[in-house]
């Protein structure tokens, strides 16, 4: 695991030049979409969340992204896009840098798996995005190896620095700010990866425990066999 980021420029001229260059942008006409998340908690939401414990789980692995933390704490992200297979950001630190990110999506027989495992047990889009549904299901999506959350292998990692690290810390600050737009929006998780979420989504199984039988049964005086 990696230190925390300590900057050649202290966190309160980090913000203030942050917020400066993101004022220019914006008065240039850029439409920017910065991200700022002060708190140690980044994500309250079950996709968010999942987003965080895996780069948590990538972080114990091995993979160097506290800078990153540090740098969105700062307000440094001054825009971040998601579309599928990529996210682009632009992050202020001593300079202004480019970054992209692209992701191999998941291959064929891992998006089989998944629809299979969710056929018949995720009744609504709505309970999938809010992460309502069994946890049997949810555990499985969410598993590094075999879910939507991308392994550290999937990355394909660039940034207009001269950082030879992968990730480097503008690298690391976009990948956290995509999770905070995913806590505020996680059909942008199905995005990224190419999934569309309604293929996993299927109508709902009716059994015994989807009605009362017993009224049922009373109500019309017939014997109901479920």
């Amino acid at each position: 695991m990696c230190d925390e980021f300590t900057p050649r420029l202290s966190a309160k001229e980090l913000g203030k030049l942050a917020a400066a260059r993101l004022a220019e942008l914006q008065d240039a006409g850029e439409e920017l979409q910065p991200v700022v998340c002060a708190s140690r908690k980044l994500a309250g939401k079950f996709w968010g969340q999942a987003w965080m414990r895996h780069l948590a789980h990538c972080e114990a692995g091995g993979l160097c992204l506290a800078p990153g933390r540090a740098l969105l704490r700062h307000g440094c992200v001054l825009d971040v896009r998601l579309s599928p297979g990529l996210i682009t950001a632009k992050v202020s630190a001593d300079e202004l840098y480019e970054v992209s990110l692209q992701l191999s999506p998941p291959d064929e027989e891992r998006v089989a798996a998944m629809r299979s495992l969710c056929s018949g047990r995720i009744d609504s889009l709505v309970s999938l995005l809010s992460g309502k549904v069994d946890a049997t299901v949810m555990e499985q999506l969410c598993h590094p190896e075999s879910g939507l959350l991308p392994e550290p292998s999937d990355w394909h990692m660039f940034c207009s620095c001269a950082d030879w690290a992968e990730p480097c810390s503008h690298a690391a600050a976009a990948i956290y700010a995509a999770g905070v737009l995913i806590d505020a929006n996680p059909s942008l998780l199905f995005l990224l990866r190419s999934i569309e979420p309604d293929s996993l989504v299927s109508a709902p199984v009716l059994t015994s425990q989807t009605f009362d039988v017993a009224e049922l049964s009373a109500t019309f005086g017939i014997e109901l066999d479920v």
